[in-house]
């Protein structure tokens, strides 16, 4: 789910999703957006973080992780952590929390918030700009599925950062090394299994018949700060 805006309507919440998005700061208490909406079983991911009222600053929610919940404002809110798994034959961390943003008055804060695990992008807060986004927020990494981070108050024509693209992966057992029972996404062998890895979109076409049965990783486009 994206993000909210800071200084928005009465009520800004974060949006709905696999994971919520962080909420704003307005006037009133805003929420972060639930998680694991629409819900499956075992859970997609987790609610983005709240932020307080003006009364303590200006701090945005960070995003929710697809296990880790967005922190709370008033301290730093960093992103929630992602999940890491090794379908690929290699353990990686997907669907990190972008971190939430916050305000340059270095009464309020001084650092940025953290990207979660799993490719969140950092969140702009801080006194000093990022070498290339600047007081923006952090793009979400690509193919991972990261959120993006929000960036900073009250500097104009800054920007939060977009989700980072997702990535689907189909894994399924072979008999012989280098053999392929289908055709689609890069394709590579690990442990006696071949491995469909997509990285746009494109299409799983089964070409033997015997593959009756896959293992698959789908991660969604991270929802921007």
């Amino acid at each position: 789910g994206g993000g909210a805006f800071t200084d928005g309507p009465a009520t800004n919440n974060g949006g709905d999703g696999g994971s919520g998005g962080g909420s704003g700061n307005n006037p009133g208490n805003d929420v972060g957006g639930a998680g694991n909406t629409p819900p499956t079983s075992p859970a997609q991911g987790t609610n983005g973080g709240n932020a307080p009222g003006y009364s303590t600053g200006y701090f945005g929610g960070g995003g929710g992780g697809s296990v880790g919940s967005g922190s709370n404002g008033p301290a730093i809110s960093p992103g929630g952590s992602g999940s890491p798994i090794s379908i690929t034959g290699t353990s990686v961390t997907y669907a990190g929390g972008g971190g939430g943003g916050g305000n340059q008055n270095p009464s309020f804060r001084t650092t940025d918030s953290s990207g979660g695990p799993g490719g969140g992008g950092a969140g702009s807060g801080g006194t000093t700009p990022h070498p290339v986004y600047g007081f923006g927020g952090v793009p979400g990494q690509v193919n991972t599925g990261g959120g993006g981070g929000g960036s900073s108050y009250p500097v104009p024509a800054t920007f939060s950062g977009s989700g980072g693209s997702g990535i689907v992966v189909v894994r399924y057992q072979i008999g012989e090394t280098g053999t392929a029972k289908a055709t689609g996404g890069f394709i590579s062998f690990f442990g006696g299994k071949t491995i469909h890895t997509f990285l746009s979109s494109g299409t799983f076409t089964v070409t033997n018949p015997s593959l009756t049965s896959v293992e698959y990783l789908v991660v969604a486009g991270g929802g921007a700060g």
